[in-house]
C-alpha cells in the first residue's frame, strides 16, 4: 500500500522514475485510505505544509539559504566576498556569472521551490474541500504553490508546470504552458486570485500569527507581482491597491527600520509573510538541516571579525565575510540618502566604520585616541577580500539574531509591505496614474531620505526600489524584466580588497584603502541573451530528457 511520507526526500519523486520506493512499506505512517479525511486531518496537512517550507525554503540543504542567496548575488549593487579568492566561490560563481547547471545553489533553490509544491500537490490532490476548514487549508496550499512557480518562474523563464503529484513515468517538460513565460505568471496570478475568497485576512497590523500564514494579503501579493512581472499593470494594480486598502500592515516608523532584518522585527506590522523558522516545531536538533543552515546564514553574511582589531559591539556571532556592497551603488545611495536612517542601517562609510561604530574596549576614546588606537580597524593586513571601501550593514546580525545560541535562528523574509507600495508605484508608473505617488514618498518619508520625488516615473521608482529593497531578491530580477543590465556585464572585473594603512603600511594612523586585483583568468560578467535565467540543474535535467537547458547552463 502507498503511504504518505512527510519528508524532505519527497522530492526526489517529481522527475525520477523509483516505482519502488512509493510501495515500500512504511512504518509508524498514515495511509491514504485512512488520511485526508477530516478537518483535523487537513489542519495537520498544513501543518506538514508549513513546516517543510521552512525546511525547503528558510533551511535547505546546503551552508546558507539558498532562495535568497541565488536571487541576491546576480545583481548589481553587492560582491561576493570572504577570506580570498575561491573563498565562497559557490556565491561568487553566481555573482561573477561563471556558475554552471552544477552550481550548488542553484540546485537547491530549485528543488527547494519544487518541494514546496510536491507537498502543496498532496493536499490538493488528496483533500476534497467541503468544508470551511478544507477549503481553507487547500487556497493556502494553492496559493505557496503559486509563489512557487511564481519564483521559478522569474528565475528560469518557464520551468515545468506541475499541478499534481506525478506518477512515476511523468517527465514534465518546460516551455509547455501555452504563452510560455507569461502563460506561466498569468496561470500563477489566477491560482493566487481564486485561493483569496477561502483565505483568512489578518486580523489587525499587529496580528503576528497573520504574518506567518497564508491570508488573503499574501495571495493578493503574489497575484500582483506575477501580474506585474508579466507587463498586466492594471491587473497589478487591482489586486496590490486590495493589499493597501486592506489597513492590515504598515510600515515600521523610521527608528525601527533596521529592526526588520533582525529578529526584533520578526512577524511585525510590515510583514505580510515571514517563514517562521523560529517557532518552527522542526526545529531541534543538530540533524535537523533547518537548524545547521540557519546558523550557516549567520556566518555567511556577518563580517570576518577575526580579520578586524576587536569585534565590533553591534555583531554577534563571527562571521565569514560573505559579500559586501559594491561602491558604485553605495555612492549612489549615499547621494540619494545622505545620512537617512535607512542609509546608515544599509550600509556603513569608512570613517563611520572607524569612528562612529562602537568597538569592544576603546568606550570613551576621542576621535584624536581613536585615530591611533591598534584596538579598531582592519588587522589582518590581507585586508576585507571583495569589500571596496563601504560596509555592508543591513543583514550583519546583531546579538538578539543568536539568542538561541550559535545557530542565530531568524525567520525568512518573504514579503513585507514596503515591497507592496513599490510594485504599486511602479504600475501606476507604467499606467500614467497618479495615485502610486503618495506611497512611493510614504517610503521615502519613512527612510528619512534626503530624496523625496516630486512626480512619478519609473526611473523614480526603480531608484528607490534598489535603496529600500537592498539585498532582498529583487534586484537581479527588475533589472531582467527592465532590461537594465548593463550593470552586471563587467561582474567578476577589478574586484576589491580593503585595507588599513595602519596595520599594513605601519602608518601612524588608521587610512581605509582599496586595492583592484583580476583573479578571474576566464570570461566573467553577464551576457545578454545567455544569463537572464538560471542554468536547470544537472540533477534534474540528468533525469528528465524533456527538460531543455537553458542558455546558461548550454
Amino acid at each position: 500500500m502507498k503511504k504518505i511520507i512527510f519528508s524532505l526526500l519527497s522530492i526526489a519523486f517529481l522527475f525520477s522514475a523509483c516505482e519502488d520506493r512509493l510501495n515500500i512499506e512504511q512504518k509508524g505512517v498514515i495511509s491514504f485510505d485512512s488520511f485526508y479525511k477530516t478537518d483535523d486531518d487537513a489542519q495537520n496537512a498544513a501543518n506538514n505544509l508549513y513546516q517543510s517550507f521552512c525546511l525547503n525554503i528558510a533551511g535547505n540543504e546546503g551552508i546558507y539559504v539558498a532562495l535568497p542567496l541565488l536571487f541576491n548575488e546576480a545583481g548589481d549593487d553587492m560582491l561576493a566576498a570572504g577570506n580570498m579568492y575561491g573563498d565562497n566561490d559557490f556565491a561568487a560563481q553566481i555573482n561573477e556569472f561563471r556558475y554552471d547547471s552544477q552550481n550548488e545553489v542553484i540546485k537547491n533553490a530549485y528543488w527547494g521551490l519544487y518541494g514546496v509544491i510536491y507537498d502543496c500537490n498532496l493536499i490538493l490532490d488528496n483533500i476534497t474541500p467541503d468544508t470551511p476548514i478544507k477549503n481553507r487549508v487547500c487556497a493556502e496550499a494553492r496559493a505557496l504553490r503559486a509563489w512557487s512557480h511564481m519564483m521559478l518562474a522569474i528565475g528560469w523563464d518557464c520551468p515545468p508546470l506541475v499541478d499534481h503529484i506525478l506518477s512515476p513515468s511523468e517527465k514534465p517538460a518546460n516551455n509547455a504552458v501555452k504563452g510560455g513565460h507569461k502563460g506561466l505568471l498569468e496561470w500563477c496570478a489566477k491560482e493566487a486570485e481564486e485561493a483569496v475568497q477561502y483565505l483568512d485576512e489578518r486580523t489587525s497590523p499587529s496580528d503576528k500569527v497573520g504574518a506567518s500564514k497564508v491570508t488573503k494579503g499574501f495571495a493578493l501579493t503574489v497575484a500582483g507581482k506575477a501580474r506585474l512581472f508579466m507587463g498586466d499593470y492594471e491587473g497589478a494594480k487591482t489586486n496590490l491597491k486590495q493589499v493597501i486598502s486592506s489597513k492590515k500592515y504598515e510600515l515600521v516608523p523610521t527608528e525601527r527600520w533596521a529592526n526588520l532584518f533582525h529578529a526584533s522585527g520578526d512577524l511585525c506590522e510590515e510583514m505580510i509573510f515571514q517563514a517562521n523558522s523560529l517557532e518552527n516545531a522542526a526545529v531541534g536538533d543538530w540533524d535537523n538541516k533547518i537548524q545547521r543552515t540557519s546558523w550557516m546564514w549567520i556566518q555567511f553574511w556577518n563580517w570576518r571579525t577575526d580579520k578586524l582589531a576587536s569585534k565590533p559591539s553591534f555583531i554577534g556571532p563571527d562571521g565569514w565575510g560573505g559579500h559586501s556592497i559594491r561602491a558604485d551603488f553605495a555612492e549612489r545611495m549615499l547621494a540619494n540618502d545622505g545620512d537617512s536612517p535607512r542609509r546608515k542601517a544599509t550600509f556603513l562609510t569608512g570613517d563611520e566604520f572607524l569612528y562612529e561604530m562602537e568597538w569592544n574596549g576603546v568606550k570613551g576614546l576621542s576621535r584624536e585616541e581613536l585615530e591611533k588606537s591598534d584596538k579598531i580597524g582592519i588587522k589582518d593586513p590581507t585586508g576585507l577580500y571583495g569589500f571596496g571601501g563601504y560596509f555592508a550593514n543591513k543583514f550583519v546580525a546583531w546579538p538578539e539574531d543568536n539568542e538561541k545560541g550559535w545557530y542565530g535562528f531568524k525567520n525568512l523574509t518573504i514579503f513585507r509591505y514596503a515591497e507592496v507600495l513599490l510594485m504599486y508605484a511602479e504600475a501606476c508608473a507604467h499606467t500614467n496614474d497618479a495615485d502610486g505617488l503618495q506611497y512611493l514618498q510614504e517610503i521615502q518619508q519613512r527612510a528619512g531620505s534626503a530624496h523625496i520625488s516630486s512626480t512619478l516615473t519609473l526611473q523614480e521608482v526603480k531608484n528607490e526600489k534598489s535603496y529600500e529593497m537592498w539585498l532582498e531578491g529583487v534586484r537581479f530580477p527588475d533589472m531582467v524584466r527592465w532590461g537594465d543590465t548593463d550593470g552586471i556585464v563587467n561582474n567578476g572585473k577589478d574586484i576589491p580588497t580593503t585595507k588599513d594603512a595602519f596595520f599594513s603600511k605601519n602608518e601612524p594612523k588608521h587610512r581605509l584603502y582599496v586595492e583592484i586585483a583580476n583573479p578571474n583568468k576566464s570570461r566573467t560578467g553577464f551576457i545578454k541573451g545567455k544569463h537572464e535565467y538560471f542554468a536547470y540543474p544537472f540533477a534534474a535535467t540528468s533525469i528528465n530528457p524533456n527538460l531543455k537547458q537553458n542558455p546558461s547552463g548550454e
